[in-house]
């Protein structure tokens, strides 16, 4: 790879891209490949359907290149991209998405068992809505540390973020879960929200 694509950012890949660089295209896929296949495996636990995916998500932005306007981060972009095509896969799979859901939305570290003995699946399914209704960027963070376990240094290179960012983001998705659960003044719900409150 040509040095002078290292240092480039990657607005400027992708316009090189559009106009029919494939060496500034290259070095997209290098910078996201391993972050997007370890996604990918840890979901699907086979390597040949991770690969077979994330090549799936390339080739279709390689494929519509010139349609393509990422405003904010392409490891955003890439990432949506990869989950959307992870769901498919569960789909095709006739696994619809009750199995990923049992999976989906797990703390880490020592909420998991609080969430395991006290969270019903309709009690997964309010904390899903509530995810789905954070902002953008709030809601990548999340489910790439929670859903993806990936560490904060992990998500700040893949979103393009500093560390910072992503401790604050995450740490404003979780409260505003907890929030949430306290509001619905239901006591299974209220149960775990004091429960993870502490």
């Amino acid at each position: 790879m040509n040095a002078s694509y290292i240092s480039q950012s990657d607005q400027k890949l992708l316009d090189a891209s559009k106009n029919g660089d494939e060496k500034a295209f290259g070095r997209l896929f290098e910078k996201y490949w391993d972050d997007l296949f370890r996604i990918a495996y840890r979901r699907l636990h086979s390597a040949e359907d991770a690969k077979d995916l994330v090549q799936d998500v390339f080739l279709s932005l390689w494929n519509n290149i010139g349609n393509i306007s990422v405003d904010d981060s392409l490891g955003g972009y890439l990432y949506t991209a990869l989950r959307n095509r992870i769901f498919n896969h569960f789909e095709k799979n006739n696994n619809r998405l009750q199995k990923l859901m049992q999976r989906q939305f797990l703390p880490a570290d020592g909420e998991e068992t609080i969430f395991s003995s006290y969270c019903t699946k309709e009690l997964q399914q309010f904390i899903a809505q509530q995810v789905v209704a954070m902002p953008e960027k709030m809601r990548q963070i999340y489910l790439l540390s929670k859903e993806e376990n990936l560490t904060h240094a992990e998500i700040a290179t893949l979103l393009s973020l500093s560390n910072q960012t992503v401790k604050n983001q995450l740490y404003n998705a979780l409260n505003r879960l907890r929030k949430s659960l306290v509001n619905t003044h239901m006591p299974a719900y209220i149960l775990c929200a004091e429960l993870l409150l502490h």
